[in-house]
């Protein structure tokens, strides 16, 4: 049986809830500043975010669960876990593409629904908007690190 709209928004909800904690994590152990404050700016994106999505929810009648939902004491999130050493920026980026990945999956799927509305897809259309230009930004950021050390060698 397909879950409802509002199941699925919810569902997602709890991965944006996640996701801003995952962001907020790596900010809070980040020795590198620059890389510190665009993990908080991702952060207080997933914030206004879940907000959206909060209002959504509610006004489609639904209630809305932030509480952590749990499958196998693993938290349901689209980063995976456990976080990696922020130190290790190869890693950490990863880690990023990865979680961006899979929030697009879920807005794609969510997307090809037949039952979702044209307004609510345009207002969830932001979200997958975020999610293709960290994606783009994270795989950037991550070439031009594995391009270092072939510089370092001319």
């Amino acid at each position: 049986m397909e879950k409802s709209i509002i199941d699925e928004l919810n569902m997602i909800l709890t991965k944006t809830l996640d996701h801003q904690e995952a962001f907020r994590q790596l900010s809070q152990t980040s020795t590198h500043g620059a890389t510190a404050d665009k993990l908080d700016e991702f952060a207080k994106v997933a914030k206004k975010e879940s907000e959206r999505l909060i209002k959504a929810i509610s006004d489609m009648g639904g209630d809305v669960q932030t509480t952590e939902r749990h499958t196998d004491q693993q938290t349901i999130g689209w980063v995976p876990r456990p976080l990696p050493d922020s130190k290790d920026l190869q890693a950490l980026l990863e880690c990023l593409i990865k979680g961006e990945r899979n929030k697009e999956d879920d807005y794609n799927n969510l997307f090809a629904r037949e039952d979702i509305d044209s307004e609510l897809k345009n207002l969830l259309s932001k979200h997958r908007k975020e999610a293709e230009s960290n994606l783009v930004y994270f795989q950037s950021a991550l070439k031009s690190l594995e391009q270092r050390p072939e510089r370092q060698d001319r």
